[in-house]
Parts: structure tokens; sequence; C-alpha cells
């Protein structure tokens, strides 16, 4: 299998990404605007995968000294395959890049399979907020990778 080819996305793809978002999150997608704001914000870096010409996986950083993995979906038909850790493994290069020293996110308690992939690249579970996601509420795991 070979390695995915990582695109970079911007404000173009926003209805795709936002297509792609209701699938991957159906339960609490981010709203159109919300997906348009993040691919025209500064200081961000957005990638995404696409399979004959589909996009199929997408991810995105808010970069700075701390950097924060704003999301990573992928299509569930495309898992399992290593796209996420492609995805993932970018994010943090684009934030060691930038300057960051330490890269955070949130991930649902019960989403053990990106724990174990958030893991796998060096991020380390430092506290727990509770209620954080909405639908349906639960709580969510607060990981960190050091960069410095």
């Amino acid at each position: 299998m070979s390695a995915p080819v990582l695109l970079p996305l911007g404000p173009e793809d926003a209805q795709e990404v936002h297509a792609l978002e209701s699938v991957v999150f159906a339960e609490d997608p981010w709203t159109f605007p919300m997906v348009a704001e993040e691919l025209s914000s500064p200081r961000r870096h957005w990638v995404g995968v696409r399979e004959e010409g589909v996009l199929v996986a997408w991810a995105g950083i808010a970069l700075g000294v701390d950097a924060d993995v704003m999301s990573v979906g992928v299509a569930p038909a495309h898992r399992g395959r290593g796209i996420g850790r492609a995805l993932v493994e970018d994010l943090l290069r684009a934030a060691r890049e930038a300057g960051a020293e330490r890269v955070f996110l949130e991930v649902r308690r019960s989403n053990e399979g990106a724990q174990h992939l958030y893991r796998a690249v060096g991020f380390k579970e430092i506290g727990r907020v509770a209620r954080y996601f909405r639908n349906p509420v639960e709580d969510a795991v607060t990981m960190c990778a050091r960069l410095a």
C-alpha cells in the first residue's frame, strides 16, 4: 500500500470538507460557516487526501507556540490504511516548522482508536474535560505532544 498523497486545503474546499465532516462526525458536525472560517483563517494548516478526485480525509491545526489540532477525519471506508496517521504526522510537522513547542487536542473519551493513534505519534493524556462534547454529551480526553 502506497503512502497517501496529502494536499493543502483552503476556502475553496469548504463545501467538500463540510460534507465529509457531516458523514464522519454525523452526531455533532461543524456547521458550514465554522468549516469555511477555519479553512480561511490565518495561522492554520489544513491538509486532505483525495482518492479519484474525491476528498476522503482531512485534518487541520491552529498554529502558535501552543498549537491546537482542530479536526481530523477519515471517511469510514478509508480507515485502517494509515491515512489518519499520515495526516496527524503532517500536522505535527507543520507545527514544528511554525515554531510550536506543544500540540494539544481533545478527543472523545470513547474514541479509543483515535487515542491509540495519537499515543503512537507522541501524544500523552494530560487531563479530561467534563461534558466537552455536546451530542451525545461526553467527556474529552485532553492530550499533548511536546515538540521542543
